[in-house]
């Protein structure tokens, strides 16, 4: 089971899971928990944003990096991620005919807009003002077409520098010491199996760090045996109900095999509230 640091210890983490799973909370929770540890922490979102900034509590992000606690934190907006691409990685200007054609072909060639997106993740985490970035990654289905992308580019792509930065972006993604995926799953048949499918997918590109459980239900503390002695009504039924629960999610955590597991917080929590409480589990052994 790896530890907090093991999970820290290299420079980007890309946390992904089917939506609904929870990933922006764990995502916001590894964020918080490198923050703490003194570590210069920067969250990127590569969707809308919302759910990482509720969890950070900040009312929104943007583009460049503001600071929300020990922890921070941005948008990846496709535009202002191309701008990035063209003036400093592709070396052309972003105004004039030739970046309006890259523009365009951004949208027509598969495989470029996502190795923009994922090229401006993997960039920032080479910077030296970041120790780490932890991506807020879309769902397992979407993302592996971004951490593939800088493949396909290469096999697309004769030369030149596209092709060049899609070989360094395809070399650090596939390093082991220098990117991670941490995946993020509820104990429930679609989730699991789409995280398993998604860990083998990967098995031989980028290295998955961590898998976690998430929302797991606590242990009932009786099993089928202890409820016969309950007389018939809503009692039974809840006792009934909440054994079936526990018992299917011991069959999806056997299957999952996960490397950490996510009590189901109960209660009344903000999404803020939820991602501390997280990065609180991180310490634990």
């Amino acid at each position: 089971m790896p530890s907090l640091g093991a999970v820290l210890e290299r420079r980007l983490c890309v946390v992904t899971g089917k939506g609904g799973t929870g990933k922006s909370a764990v995502a916001a929770s590894l964020a918080i928990a490198a923050g703490r540890r003194g570590m210069r922490v920067l969250a990127l979102a590569m969707g809308d944003g919302d759910g990482l900034a509720r969890h950070l509590g900040a009312p929104r992000l943007g583009p460049s990096p503001e600071a929300f606690g020990d922890v921070h934190a941005a948008v990846v907006e496709p535009a202002s991620a191309l701008d990035e691409y063209l003036r400093h990685r592709i070396r052309i200007p972003h105004l004039g005919a030739v970046a309006r054609i890259f523009a365009a072909v951004v949208d027509t060639v598969p495989g470029i807009r996502d190795t923009v997106m994922i090229g401006k993740v993997v960039h920032d985490s080479t910077l030296p003002a970041w120790d780490l970035v932890v991506a807020d990654a879309p769902p397992t289905g979407q993302v592996q077409s971004y951490l593939g992308a800088p493949e396909t580019i290469a096999g697309l792509v004769p030369g030149g520098a596209v092709r060049d930065q899609a070989a360094w972006l395809r070399s650090l993604l596939q390093d082991p010491e220098h990117t991670g995926v941490v995946v993020v799953a509820t104990p429930e048949e679609l989730p699991v199996t789409e995280a398993m499918a998604f860990r083998d997918h990967m098995a031989d590109t980028t290295a998955v760090a961590a898998v976690i459980a998430n929302k797991v239900l606590p242990e009932v503390g009786f099993d089928a045996a202890a409820i016969a002695g309950i007389a018939p009504g809503p009692a039974l039924e809840a006792a009934r109900f909440q054994l079936a629960l526990t018992e299917a999610q011991h069959r999806h955590l056997a299957e999952l095999r996960p490397d950490r597991v996510v009590s189901l917080l109960f209660g009344m929590h903000t999404p803020d509230e939820t991602a501390s409480r997280i990065a609180d589990l991180w310490e634990l052994p």
